[in-house]
């Protein structure tokens, strides 16, 4: 009888073992489950980079693109300078001017961009361009300044940036009989150049937009846009 209580105890007991066993084991398997779903979110969702990293990509594209604007367009650079486009580019991109400079009226970001397209300005056309562009990509990034990137970054605000680059690629490329047009004296090597230093800052601009607007609210605006019938849109923060 004795041994037949202890026989019924232990069976009870290696009962009990294997049952919290099976517990355990099913709470580390939905453990891992869930760490499993989690990984592959944060894999479905961009990493987004710091801005001030994000924007230097920009800005090394954007001394690259004035410098391919002015190596077909002498006759703008003649206008500002005298000495070659690699000291102009320099001297913009890291002079002490604050992208406020007296020979476009001290304009910035679209009315920059506006500025380089008017028929009726006489000046350096790729200076306010290339001005508008910069400082316009700085402030949709966030930015007081170039090395300063403060601000709530707001996707509707790099979605209206890349809009008005595309604007600006468009006008830039499209073939004019206008001997003053940017293209005008450029080869279909320089040209094709110019338009990939554009889609890349376009690229990028979109990437990073993706990459913080989790809701994904710019989305369907980003690839709805007639490009031929639109215009700069105006910056506002």
């Amino acid at each position: 009888m004795k041994i037949f209580v202890m026989t019924i105890r232990c069976l009870a007991v290696i009962t009990a073992l294997c049952l919290n066993n099976q517990v355990c084991l099913a709470g580390e398997q939905t453990k891992q489950e869930n760490t499993t779903k989690k990984a592959k979110v944060h894999h479905l969702l961009p990493i987004a980079p710091k801005a001030s990293e994000a924007f230097k990509r920009q800005n090394d594209d954007l001394r690259k693109l004035m410098l391919q604007l002015y190596q077909c367009n002498q006759k703008d650079l003649l206008k500002s300078t005298k000495v070659s486009a690699e000291e102009l580019v320099q001297w913009v991109f890291e002079g002490p001017f604050g992208w406020k400079f007296e020979a476009i009226r001290r304009v910035q970001s679209v009315d920059a961009l506006s500025l380089s397209f008017n028929e009726q300005y006489q000046g350096d056309r790729i200076l306010p361009l290339i001005t508008g562009l910069h400082t316009m990509l700085v402030s949709a990034y966030g930015g007081e300044n170039d090395f300063k990137f403060t601000k709530t970054i707001s996707p509707k605000h790099l979605y209206d940036a890349a809009h008005n680059i595309e604007m600006t690629r468009l006008k830039l490329t499209t073939p004019s009989n206008d001997v003053h047009h940017f293209n005008a004296n450029c080869t279909s090597e320089q040209i094709n150049e110019i338009e990939t230093t554009f889609t890349n800052i376009i690229k990028r601009t979109n990437q990073y937009v993706q990459s913080i607007d989790h809701a994904g609210s710019m989305r369907e605006s980003i690839v709805s846009v007639d490009y031929s019938s639109a215009d700069f849109i105006k910056m506002a923060y």
